[in-house]
């Protein structure tokens, strides 16, 4: 197995199971702030934390960055995604899922079609310097930070989240 083919079924699992999560959440609690702080506040892309909006910065942000990926000249700096108008538009948990799902069907269809001069080119975001397949790695670790700040959230307000790594794929040895 490839180093892009263990990151394509870790992330892929860890995605997978996004979804568990969201579908435990119903929609008051979808949307609901259990703690205010200005503490809270993590910039200009998600004023206060909500599942809502985490699962939206995370459908944004790694569409962006895995269909930037392959475009990206080396050396370059990859932009910070943009608000996204048709997920901000999305009131209900289960459409969010399903446009969730559909983006990453086709970010794991992307990522299929990552060549070894898309994952070894240097680049740089947010002032750091990867190579592609490190900033795929980062992304892996992007998604799970805000994995635990959803299951967080999702406890405050008395939901039991799914244990984490409990994985769909039982069958298949991962990453």
């Amino acid at each position: 197995m490839t180093e892009l083919e263990r990151f394509q079924s870790l992330f892929n699992q860890e995605v997978l199971h996004t979804f568990d999560y969201l579908r435990a959440v119903d929609e008051a609690r979808w949307a609901g702030i259990p703690s205010d702080s200005h503490a809270l506040y993590l910039g200009s892309r998600i004023n206060k934390i909500t599942i809502a909006a985490l699962a939206r910065h995370l459908a944004t942000a790694e569409s962006h960055w895995i269909s930037q990926l392959p475009r990206l000249a080396a050396g370059a700096t990859m932009p910070m995604p943009e608000p996204d108008p048709v997920l901000a538009a999305v009131k209900t948990v289960p459409s969010f899922i399903h446009i969730y799902e559909q983006r990453h069907q086709k970010n794991m269809e992307r990522l299929k079609a990552l060549t070894a001069s898309d994952t070894d080119k240097p680049m740089v975001f947010a002032a750091r310097h990867y190579t592609g397949m490190g900033f795929l790695w980062s992304i892996l670790g992007h998604h799970a930070y805000h994995l635990g700040q959803m299951d967080l959230l999702m406890r405050q307000q008395d939901v039991e989240a799914p244990e984490y790594m409990e994985w769909q794929e039982q069958h298949e040895i991962l990453g």
